[in-house]
């Protein structure tokens, strides 16, 4: 039977870790897919694409929602990538308090960060059309249908409490040496208007002040986002590596004495990340 697991500390974000058995795959899948239907959106399961279906599909979500019912489906593919069948995984709740701010693509790239006044204080989508005057009309007719497009100029206002928050902030868009994709998951718990699992553009980042608080330095962020899609979701880095293995085990004969199987050692979530900590 299948089971959802999920974590709310940051190791490296508050996460499910999925684990659907062959049997509850549908019948002939080559490969297998998940998805995940929360507020009424379905998206697919970032590192959860295109599995082989002749073992387990495990796979850590680093990106459910906060505080709201997520809802797994597994879809099964034929050789061509056609979707020839789904099943439903059940749903879970991840509970964190806090919005947590992470490189899609690296979700070891995140902080958790607080929203200062002003944050969404104008929410703007457009339908794309233009009104057309026929001749001898007075009232012209809409052309273009659409449809509604994402949230555009979202302006955000956010403060990280220490420097080391305000780096790992500025980290998940790159720096000098290292590139990073100009897209932010944003994560809030409910009672906001944006979405709990907002993805956006984020094409310039300000550092608006400094100041002490409590004898602790404060740092303050702007900037103005526009919604995007989920990129790339086939790729995480929120999985284990064979560098993680390496900090608890050096040989693999210790590997098969701790763990029965190689599912069993995916299902370990300890041990992800273990070589960046």
């Amino acid at each position: 039977m299948s089971t959802l697991t999920p974590f709310d500390d940051m190791a490296p974000v508050p996460r499910v870790l999925i684990d659907v058995p062959v049997s509850e795959f549908p019948a002939g899948s080559v490969t297998v897919s998940l998805t995940r239907t929360c507020e009424g959106r379905t998206m697919k399961v970032r590192g959860g694409q295109r599995l082989p279906a002749t073992s387990p599909a495990i796979v850590l979500d680093p990106e459910p929602a906060f505080g709201l019912e997520s809802a797994y489906t597994v879809l099964g593919h034929d050789a061509d990538g056609k979707v020839i069948g789904s099943w439903p995984l059940g749903s879970t709740m991840v509970h964190h308090d806090k919005v947590v701010i992470q490189q899609p693509l690296d979700p070891r790239l995140s902080v958790e960060v607080e929203r200062l006044a002003g944050t969404a204080s104008e929410l703007s989508r457009e339908t794309p059309g233009r009104l057309v005057y026929p001749e001898g009309e007075a009232l012209p007719g809409l052309v273009g249908l659409g449809p509604r497009r994402g949230f555009q100029d979202v302006p955000l206002e956010i403060l990280v409490r220490s420097f080391e928050a305000a780096d790992a902030l500025s980290a998940t868009l790159g720096g000098y040496d290292k590139r990073q994709l100009a897209v932010w998951l944003i994560r809030t718990p409910p009672g906001r208007r944006t979405p709990a699992v907002f993805f956006c553009n984020v094409p310039r980042l300000i550092e608006r002040d400094t100041f002490i608080q409590d004898g602790y330095p404060m740092v303050w962020f702007s900037t103005v986002v526009s919604e995007t899609r989920p990129p790339a979701s086939g790729i995480s880095a929120a999985v284990l590596t064979h560098s993680d293995m390496k900090v608890f085990f050096a040989t693999h004969t210790q590997v098969k004495a701790a763990y029965a199987t190689h599912s069993d050692v995916k299902r370990d979530t300890s041990l992800v990340g273990a070589a960046n900590g």
